[in-house]
């Protein structure tokens, strides 16, 4: 006794998105022009505190560089 079982499954092809993935060059490029204008938006002072800590964090960490 043999029967013959058909289902009927609909199925949709993938469908490729209409953007196109972007590399990741585009992203970080993206990410620093976001951060630039968030920065853009401080004030000042905030911004020139940073900037000054940051260069002291890099002297120390040169300074420490040619001390071995």
């Amino acid at each position: 006794m043999s029967r013959d079982l058909r289902y009927r499954v609909l199925m949709k092809s993938p469908r490729r998105s209409p953007v196109e993935p972007k590399d990741a060059a585009t992203v970080a490029e993206e990410v620093r022009l976001k951060r630039l204008r968030e920065d853009a938006r401080r004030p000042m002072s905030v911004n020139l505190a940073e900037g000054i800590d940051l260069s002291h964090q890099l002297m120390r960490f040169t300074g420490a560089a040619h001390r071995s």
